[in-house]
């Protein structure tokens, strides 16, 4: 075995990779003995408190290491995105990627930290002029990392750039033929071009790739999905349930390739499938449908951090198809919080 893969630091960092907490803390055990207070060991302690919810205590870890080196980006990097996606708390993340760009060593680096301060000038709401200029400073950068072609493809989405987006999407997917999100990216740019035939082939090749995923750590069984989607429904009025009586409530992984061939998005977490209530028609001769709700277990996984976070965004999604059975539009839903 190699010196490299012997460091448990780098062995923590590959555990977490893979979702294995309880494998990572093992690890970063082991390097703490090794060299207490050491940044790099730090850092992956901060990682995996963030990793393990405790998100405040991960924080203070990364603030530990960039004190016992300054000049070390890589714990500014991380108490950005904490403070970003975590925390929600843009003009944080702001400072600490303006710090990260100051100590980066190399455009690697430097691209990461651009990065970050995009997204945070785009969260905090400092307006698009910013962004975009940051994302010019981006572009001038040799980008090889196709992770980070992705995440500039989907700021520029944001920013309404279709062209620049797709160019950074594609030159993801040449880096990684695999990278779902930019594939699932394209077929936004597409979607927005009224290209549908190329949409619908991005979205497909999404499909295969998301497919392949192995399920987050806070993946639930099929029976306890069903649960939790059982309390969201129990919230509603008695009066709404006597409506959704015939209604069923049906899980899928994912959505099937037709729907995904029809033109639905590959990551839709939830379908009303029927006709809404206030547009059914007592007239008989008609044909008859039969109403459904679907929810896609894996893209709802997606969308949460952990397992509490998770059990909301079921009860979210839930009460979301259900709202559209009662002819709910998607801008009426956004205003009483369930968009």
């Amino acid at each position: 075995m190699s010196r490299r893969a012997a460091d448990p630091v780098e062995r923590g960092w590959n555990l977490l990779e893979e979702g294995d907490l309880a494998g990572a803390a093992a690890a970063l055990r082991r390097a703490e003995r090794r060299a207490p207070g050491d940044p790099e060991v730090l850092c992956l302690a901060g990682a995996v408190a963030a990793a393990d919810d405790r998100i405040e205590e991960a924080l203070e870890l990364l603030a530990r290491a960039a004190e016992a080196d300054p000049e070390y980006a890589h714990p500014l990097l991380q108490a950005a995105e904490l403070e970003l996606y975590s925390r929600g708390d843009p003009e944080a993340a702001l400072a600490l990627a303006r710090r990260a760009l100051a100590a980066a060593h190399g455009e690697e680096e430097r691209a990461d930290a651009l990065l970050l301060q995009a997204e945070a000038q785009l969260g905090a709401d400092h307006g698009d002029m910013a962004a975009r200029a940051t994302m010019r400073e981006l572009e001038a950068l040799a980008i090889g990392d196709p992770a980070v072609l992705t995440r500039a493809g989907q700021v520029y989405l944001a920013l309404g750039e279709a062209g620049r987006a797709e160019r950074m999407f594609l030159s993801a997917i040449e880096e990684d033929p695999r990278q779902a999100d930019a594939h699932h990216g394209l077929g936004i740019v597409y979607e927005e071009r009224g290209d549908r035939p190329a949409m619908i082939r991005a979205w497909l090749d999404t499909l295969r790739l998301d497919r392949e995923e192995p399920p987050p750590p806070w993946h639930m069984t099929a029976g306890e999905f069903e649960e939790v989607a059982e309390q969201a429904m129990a919230e509603l009025p008695d009066q709404v349930l006597r409506h959704l009586e015939n209604v069923p409530v049906l899980i899928d992984d994912l959505p099937s390739e037709d729907l995904v061939t029809e033109g639905y998005d590959p990551r839709l977490m939830g379908l009303f499938s029927g006709v809404p209530l206030p547009h059914k028609s007592n007239v008989s001769g008609q044909a008859p449908v039969i109403d459904s709700v679907h929810l896609f277990q894996r893209n709802i996984e997606r969308q949460a951090a952990d397992r509490e976070e998770l059990a909301e965004e079921i009860r979210i999604t839930v009460l979301h198809e259900t709202a559209h059975f009662f002819g709910l539009d998607d801008d009426e839903l956004d205003q009483i919080g369930l968009g």
